[in-house]
């Protein structure tokens, strides 16, 4: 099975994102990049660096929502009728659903300030600008193959890095595609979203994503191929690299953790002091999602300060 990787700018920090082109019938995209000119034309040029058009694409896999692997996808099904695939805890957003509504009690309960929540929510609106609504998507899910003439990927759901984040491995050589859910030099970002099954609630991203990795593990795959950077061909050392990681950022939060608690706002200013304007939400999610797996473990415990959560040290902890 030929596979090209592709690298489309994306005018954000991170760089640029990797993107795939399965070079096999039917001929399939994995994430498309942006929905800016200068990455439509990278890509354009991409593809027919490989002997095809944009025209001819058949499908195109989004693994997950975020615009800078999905926001091309809408204009490439335009452009070639190709059919869209995501698995459904993503779709709705992927169609155009906004729900950053939907943030706002999750917001409020974590304490973060009105005037915060309103550079959060200037900052939503332009990330979606890199984005297109996907009118037309079909549903994958665990388990289901994506066959080709030759070979197959299965997908994988991964939740974490989003609820409906998926990673396709091909089981002929133990590779795997995943996206942003194993990445070479980026620390993994479970990031603040609703709970798809109950909006009301907040989605366990670390813990939810630490399961999602032991999963990998046990594949043992030979090679990953992620969103950003270069390949993983050790997942073993990066597997207990991000354990480590999650242990020592649980350590720091107990001992910045006030005898009388924290909101997650307070935890997240304690933790990430550096922090400014939008990369604060990062900085919000990272710490929420290290909250809620500490209360999981029972390494920290939840109250309410009248609307607001307030997260302390468990008892014999302190």
């Amino acid at each position: 099975m030929r596979v090209h990787q592709f690298q489309i700018p994306t005018g954000l920090y991170l760089g640029p994102v990797n993107v795939y082109l399965v070079d096999e019938s039917p001929l399939t995209l994995i994430d498309t990049g942006p929905n800016l000119p200068e990455a439509l034309d990278a890509l354009r040029k991409c593809v027919e660096g490989a002997g095809h058009r944009l025209e001819d694409i058949q499908r195109i896999v989004v693994t997950h929502l975020h615009e800078d692997h999905s926001g091309l996808a809408a204009t490439i099904q335009r452009i070639s009728n190709a059919v869209v695939f995501a698995h459904p805890w993503e779709a709705d957003r992927l169609r155009g659903y906004d729900d950053y509504l939907m943030y706002l009690p999750l917001l409020e309960r974590a304490g973060v300030p009105p005037e915060v929540i309103q550079v959060f929510r200037r900052a939503y609106a332009g990330i979606r600008e890199l984005g297109e609504d996907i009118h037309e998507i079909e549903g994958i899910e665990d388990g289901d193959l994506i066959d080709f003439d030759r070979g197959s990927f299965e997908v994988l759901h991964t939740p974490g890095h989003t609820p409906g984040s998926v990673c396709l491995y091909r089981a002929a050589d133990r590779s795997l595609i995943a996206a942003d859910t194993v990445l070479a030099n980026i620390s993994p970002n479970p990031v603040l979203s609703p709970d798809p099954l109950a909006a009301d609630r907040r989605f366990q991203s670390l813990g939810e994503y630490l399961v999602s990795m032991s999963r990998i593990r046990e594949l043992a795959p030979t090679v990953i191929h992620g969103g950003h950077g270069p390949d993983v061909t050790d997942f073993e050392s990066h597997f207990l690299k991000t354990v480590r990681s999650v242990d020592d950022r649980q350590a720091k939060l107990e001992g910045l953790l006030p005898t009388g608690g924290a909101s997650p706002w307070e935890a997240c200013v304690a933790l990430f002091p550096a922090a400014m304007d939008a990369h604060r939400f990062l900085a919000l999610s990272e710490t929420i999602a290290q909250l809620d797996f500490g209360v999981s473990e029972g390494r920290f415990r939840r109250s309410e300060r009248g609307d607001v959560e307030v997260y302390a040290r468990t008892r014999g902890r302190e």
